[in-house]
């Protein structure tokens, strides 16, 4: 053994397992580095948010149990948990936070043993977050447009947070670049503004000064966004469809200002598709 490993034995025996004090004195390097390539049941423990007693469960194939994961053992006698066996248990921690059984939770794990069927499942489980926090979202939206209502805000407080309303909904969509930067220049308040003064000079939705505003400010979300005019066309309406956006439009500008707008919106979705459809017929 050499004066440097000696000197780390002597130093980490104190706060080392026991078998991890022998591996010190023999010379090894403790226990921690055993599981480089993996994680120990306590950390999967405090990662996905699952109890000790669940991610046993998980393990064992008998009575009671899941099977759902098999991790290694590793040359101390410890279980390894890798990656994939990480995403089951993540998945099944969402399960019991709503109170799934464990004959419905073995069910739905049945199909899920390969890479593709594990990605989907994530993929389902991020959605249904993001979801969530959209819900979330709108009711803290619409409290704070009732309360600057109730207050008196000024015009620039509902404008504002309508813009943060519109970044945080397009960054849950996983489309965060350029945001911030349309949202620091009023771009959504500025197109309600738009077709709330479009509404009051008593134009209809479908007027050739309406479907400009609506085109135009399509075109700008596409170009910061990279998407083609129709996918820009419906994020656009996602947007502005929203919880908790029409409330606060309408405290903002007045009763059916959303409405207006909204309808503006659908009818240049309906004019883009005709477009496409006669580009396609063409060809």
């Amino acid at each position: 053994m050499t004066t440097e490993k000696k000197n780390a034995a002597e130093q980490n025996w104190r706060c080392c397992s026991t078998v991890e004090q022998v591996s010190w004195k023999k010379g090894g390097q403790g226990m921690r580095d055993e599981l480089a390539d993996g994680w120990k049941i306590s950390q999967v423990e405090a990662l996905v948010g699952l109890p000790r007693r669940d991610i046993q469960r998980a393990c064992y194939e008998g009575a009671g149990g899941l099977g759902i994961v098999h991790p290694q053992n590793t040359a101390w006698g410890w279980r390894m948990y890798e990656t994939p066996d990480m995403a089951k248990l993540f998945l099944l921690a969402q399960a019991r936070k709503k109170a799934r059984s464990v004959d419905d939770i073995r069910s739905d794990f049945a199909e899920c043993d390969n890479l593709e069927t594990l990605l989907v499942r994530l993929s389902c489980c991020e959605q249904r977050s993001r979801d969530l926090c959209g819900v979330q979202a709108g009711v803290a939206l619409s409290a704070h447009a009732l309360g600057c209502a109730l207050r008196r805000a000024p015009a620039s407080a509902f404008a504002e947070m309508l813009d943060v309303a519109f970044a945080e909904s397009v960054s849950r969509e996983g489309s965060s670049r350029e945001t911030l930067r349309l949202a620091s220049e009023s771009y959504f308040s500025r197109l309600l503004e738009q077709l709330a003064s479009a509404r009051a000079a008593d134009a209809q939705p479908n007027s050739a000064a309406v479907q400009q505003v609506c085109f135009c400010a399509a075109h700008e979300l596409g170009r910061a966004l990279a998407l083609g005019l129709p996918a820009a066309c419906d994020m656009l309406y996602r947007m502005l469809n929203a919880p908790g956006v029409a409330l606060a439009c309408e405290l903002w500008l007045g009763p059916a200002t959303h409405s207006f707008a909204n309808a503006a919106v659908e009818n240049t979705i309906t004019a883009v598709e005709s477009c496409t459809s006669c580009g396609r017929a063409e060809q």
